[in-house]
Order: structure tokens, then sequence, then C-alpha cells
């Protein structure tokens, strides 16, 4: 009876534990959600200057500087996108370019493969006709050969260049 007594407790203290566990882990999951939540609402534009209905001394020393951080958050804003534009359109270029270079690579694979299939062609039949004759091939079955490999995707050029600065403070240490 002692024994079964202590499997029951030990049954509720696993139980217990596994709550444990599994809440500990809800709670991370809302913590990261609730702060993504916060950073996004601190993120968000400056819309309205004097949205609060309150009244401003425009000529004001604080409201001056919050209209200058405002034109100055609104630059930079601008700035990034006409940036994240100019790089967007870089890449289509890099990439329309690749395409034709892939494109003309495969087809210099396609004339390779149909030249080892032609050679091969011709090999069977010789080979079938010197079964035929009883004799020994002077020469092996032809090998297709390497065909020209894929060049790699254009990467763009501030993302290798954020990757050599990141060696270069890990490398400082």
């Amino acid at each position: 009876e002692a024994y079964e007594r202590e499997d029951y407790y030990k049954g509720a203290l696993y139980g217990m534990q596994s709550t444990a566990v599994l809440q500990e882990m809800y709670c991370k999951i809302l913590s990261s959600q609730l702060a993504a939540q916060e950073e996004k609402k601190l993120a968000r534009k400056w819309e309205k200057l004097v949205g609060d209905g309150l009244p401003r001394l425009l000529t004001g020393d604080e409201f001056y500087h919050s209209v200058v951080d405002h034109n100055n958050v609104a630059d930079a804003e601008l700035a990034a996108r006409e940036s994240s534009q100019q790089e967007r359109d870089e890449r289509v270029s890099l990439m329309k370019a690749w395409k034709e270079e892939d494109t003309k690579r495969l087809e210099r694979n396609e004339v390779c493969r149909q030249e080892y299939k032609e050679e091969l062609r011709q090999w069977e039949e010789e080979r079938a006709k010197g079964k035929v004759e009883r004799r020994h091939m002077t020469h092996g079955k032809p090998k297709l050969g390497r065909l020209e490999a894929a060049l790699p995707k254009p990467a763009l050029a501030h993302i290798d260049e954020e990757e050599n600065e990141s060696d270069d403070s890990e490398e400082e240490y």
C-alpha cells in the first residue's frame, strides 16, 4: 500500500514538473511576441506632431526639436527606401546577366551531351559489328566527361561587405 501511494505521488510530481516545463516554454513564446509588438509600436512613423489635441507652443524648443527629429527620420526613411530600390534594381540586372550566362552554359552542356550520345551510338554499332565478326574492341566505351558547372548566383555587394567586416572584427580578438 505504501508503494502504491509512493507511485501515485511520483506520478503527480512528474505531472507537475511537465506542466511547469510547458508553462515556461509558453511564457518564453509570449514574452518574445510581446517584445516584438512593443518594438513594432516604437518603430511606427510619427505621422502627427500635434495629434493629441493639446495646445502647443509652435516656437518652443521642445516642439522645434521634435519637428527636426521628425524631419530627420523622414529623410532617413526616404534614403533607405531609395537605396533599397537601387539595390533591388542592381540585383535584377545582375540576375538577368546571370540567367543569360546560365542559359548559354546549359546550351553548351546540351551540345556536349548530344556529341556524347552520337559517339556512344557509333561505339555501340561498332561493338555489335565486332561481336558478329568475333573481334575485340580496340577502344573503350566513350565517356561523357565533365560538364560545365553552374556559376554561383550573384550576391549583393553590401552583404559581402558586411560579412567581410564581421570576419575582420572576429580576427581582432
